[in-house]
């Protein structure tokens, strides 16, 4: 894929925290190897010439929202954040083909190592290269709602450029997910996890998806055996965490996203 050398700036927000001053952020509309991309900008990145962390973004977000709803907590941006607007949401962000989600839907057909090969050969280069990044796996999240955070947790058994991984009431349900995760390691060293789910999400008429809940809890345990070594207990909270949120799959996003990126940049 051939990559969009120039970032259009499309709008650019100011949030405010609810005291007397002001964040504000850029937000840029760019195409990225093929891709449309969204990226967000701190306030300060124009005149600071610091280099910031990048938390990439498995599909289109509110970033406004979120930004807002970090900024009434107090919480500083103060990092670039690129979401990525997959061709197939269903294809790129699965793992591999599985009967359809619902019927007369067509069936996934598990493209998400192409996504993933994208998003590490070319979309991140382009931002390491063209933005003040810092380009190191630790200071480099990927996360994703839904089915973008079944692909973020999947890139974590695929690829070391991402030391920080954020599953948003993610699909681990998918078929066979879990037991992959048993049978695979994680790659990057010293990985940080992020899940979460709603409390009712598991009330799902669908019994695939009712069983998220029993595999996020799951996916936890395995990723806690995988991630802690002997001695090193007392950092489980850090480096995985499980927050369960109110409501079922589609409540609160921008608010869900704003609590795993506080999470995420505690860790920073």
């Amino acid at each position: 894929m051939k990559q969009e050398k120039t970032g259009k700036m499309k709008e650019e927000g100011s949030f405010s925290s609810g005291r007397t001053e002001k964040k504000k952020g850029t937000i840029q509309e760019m195409q990225i190897a093929d891709l449309s991309c969204k990226l967000f900008l701190p306030q300060d990145y124009r005149d600071s010439g610091r280099r910031y962390p990048v938390v990439y973004v498995n599909g289109e977000i509110p970033i406004a929202e979120i930004a807002g709803e970090m900024a009434q907590t107090g919480a500083d941006m103060d990092f670039l954040m690129l979401s990525v607007q997959p061709h197939s949401w269903n294809d790129d962000f699965t793992p591999w083909g599985a009967p359809p989600f619902r019927k007369g839907e067509s069936a996934p057909t598990g493209q998400a190592d192409a996504y993933l090969m994208c998003l590490t050969e070319e979309i991140k280069p382009y931002l390491d290269e063209h933005y003040r990044t810092k380009p190191e796996p630790r200071h480099t999240a990927l996360i994703g709602y839904s089915l973008g955070g079944l692909a973020a947790l999947y890139a974590a058994y695929r690829t070391e450029a991402f030391g920080v991984i954020g599953s948003l009431s993610g699909s681990l349900w998918y078929d066979g997910f879990c037991e992959y995760m048993e049978k695979e390691k994680p790659l990057a060293a010293n990985l940080r996890v992020y899940l979460s789910l709603g409390k009712k999400e598991s009330m799902s008429r669908n019994p695939r998806m009712a069983k998220v809940a029993d595999c996020t809890e799951r996916a936890r345990d395995i990723l806690l055996g995988q991630t802690i070594c002997v001695g090193q207990e007392k950092t489980r909270e850090k480096r995985v965490c499980l927050e369960w949120n109110e409501g079922g799959h589609f409540h609160e996003i921008p608010r869900r996203f704003a609590r795993a990126l506080a999470w995420i940049c505690a860790g920073y």
